[in-house]
């Protein structure tokens, strides 16, 4: 069967399919799936079959995997794939959810993941959709005036434990245009595929905009995720057994919700892909 590519929404996700993945992909097909990919940032693939080996030859299509750096979610046999579980627990004993704010992954490296996969292996009866949001519609839909501010901006990027957006407090505590503490990346960067222009915003990773106020540093950040989460901009999806999800951390935020119960186990197989540093 030849492979069918099927937008989701008008900016954001697209569905392939007509793809096995259990078996060899053809190079045309192949090509498909990456021009989907660019074109739509996060793609779509329902109804396979696959151990975590097979998961792994299957994210090959796109990138290069990379082993995550919280070495205790990755699978031993496997070291590339890794789990997101709503089993994990804090040193406290509390349930660990991962992945609840808006964020886009690993910002704070000097060269980011250019994408995330995701394969569903367990899930609950209802609940556990996950949001994505189109930083590059985003964009294109601000004003000129202030495209032309973000254009300007560079923001530093820093690993926390937390898995919540800074304070204002910590923002002040932040200091000021010291990037000794994290990475420096632009506000808005350009892809390197599709040339088009995105906002490159981490809501937890961003201490500060270099030359900014904490104050004005956090209401502006406010104003972007409000601005680039309006429902014209993103894609929800509603997962299923077998579903992988790969989409591109260059021109996307996501968030997922933890709308479900948690006696129920929702387990899913992440990779992530080498990128390279903003421009």
């Amino acid at each position: 069967m030849a492979v069918t590519i099927t937008p989701l929404t008008e900016h954001i996700g697209t569905e392939a399919s007509g793809v096995d993945l259990l078996r060899p992909v053809s190079p045309e097909t192949a090509d498909r799936l990456r021009e989907a990919f660019v074109e739509h940032a996060v793609l779509v693939i329902r109804g396979q079959s696959l151990d975590a080996p097979g998961y792994l030859a299957a994210a090959r299509l796109f990138g290069d995997p990379v082993r995550q750096h919280l070495e205790k979610f990755n699978l031993p046999e496997c070291p590339e794939v890794a789990t997101i579980s709503n089993q994990e627990k804090t040193k406290e004993g509390r349930i660990n959810v991962r992945g609840v704010s808006w964020h886009t992954d690993h910002s704070f490296q000097p060269e980011p993941p250019k994408a995330t996969a995701l394969y569903a292996v367990s899930l609950p009866s209802r609940g556990g959709d996950t949001d994505w949001a189109h930083m590059g519609a985003a964009y294109d839909a601000l004003p000129d005036s202030l495209r032309t501010e973000l254009d300007e901006l560079e923001a530093v990027h820093a690993y926390t434990e937390t898995r919540m957006p800074p304070s204002l407090a910590e923002r002040i505590a932040a200091g000021d245009d010291d990037a000794s503490d994290g990475v420096v990346h632009p506000l808005v960067r350009t892809h390197p595929e599709s040339e088009r222009k995105a906002i490159y915003l981490n809501p937890l990773r961003v201490r500060r905009f270099r030359g900014m106020t904490p104050e004005r540093c956090a209401d502006l950040i406010d104003r972007l995720v409000r601005h680039a989460t309006q429902p014209e901009f993103v894609y929800t999806h509603r997962w299923r057994p077998g579903n992988m999800v790969i989409w591109d951390n260059r021109c996307c935020i996501h968030k997922g919700n933890p709308d479900y119960d948690f006696a129920e186990l929702r387990l899913l197989y992440r990779i992530i892909l080498a990128g390279d540093r903003p421009r």
